[in-house]
């Protein structure tokens, strides 16, 4: 009976430890090698044109991020909104009607070279 409570109360140990580590782990070294993103809110529909990115099949797409809840705190994670209406008002900026009804903000700057439906990263 002792020998039991000392096997379970050892398996406590080592499940609290883990749990610990991968906590430490997501809030520092998992955390500081997500891309970094700079993020700007729509105009009234008028974004910068460096925020749409040409897709593979012609088209347009502009990244969103989307905050979520996660197991350790918030998670800011990438939406690709394709973009079917779209004018250029000047060199710099862009009429996107999509935008207008956006509520999340727009990618305008990240560190990784491509950015990805559902991908995580962090907020600089």
């Amino acid at each position: 009976m002792k020998t039991s409570r000392i096997v379970y109360l050892c398996i406590a140990a080592v499940y609290f430890l883990v749990v610990c580590g991968a906590t430490a782990y997501c809030l520092t070294a998992y955390h500081e090698q997500l891309p970094s993103v700079d993020l700007i809110q729509a105009d009234r529909g008028k974004v910068p044109s460096a925020c749409l990115i040409e897709a593979a099949d012609g088209g347009m797409l502009m990244n969103t991020v989307e905050r979520q809840d996660g197991p350790w705190g918030k998670r800011y994670i990438v939406k690709q909104m394709t973009v079917y209406a779209y004018q250029e008002i000047d060199e710099e900026t862009t009429f996107v009607y999509e935008a207008v009804s956006n509520e999340n903000p727009i990618v305008i700057y990240s560190t990784a070279e491509y950015l990805y439906d559902g991908m995580e990263v962090r907020i600089s």
